[in-house]
């Protein structure tokens, strides 16, 4: 099994994010890339956990990443993580 690209692949799952004007719109800068400690907005995204599992064969090594992207909110109600959730899934 292979973390050899897994920082590389968070990056750019993180900067994408980052990057989105409409996800912005909902959450500012509340983007993370682990979950935030101490004080917390009242909506964010944060990247993880993820999960690797060992996809060489004998061509060569290769491994499946699968990580969450999740909407974190204390709004009442659905609308509001519905709202962020969907700006994620457009990325």
């Amino acid at each position: 099994m292979s973390y050899a690209v897994s920082s590389a692949l968070q990056k750019a799952v993180f900067t994408a994010l980052t990057g989105d004007a409409a996800l912005a719109a909902l959450v500012g800068t509340a983007i993370f890339d682990a979950p935030p400690s101490g004080a917390v907005p009242a909506t964010y995204v944060t990247l993880g956990p993820e999960e690797v599992r060992d996809l060489s064969d004998k061509s060569g090594h290769g491994a499946r990443h699968d990580f969450s992207v999740s909407v974190v909110t204390d709004a009442e109600g659905f609308k509001a993580a519905k709202d962020v959730a969907g700006a994620v899934s457009t990325r």
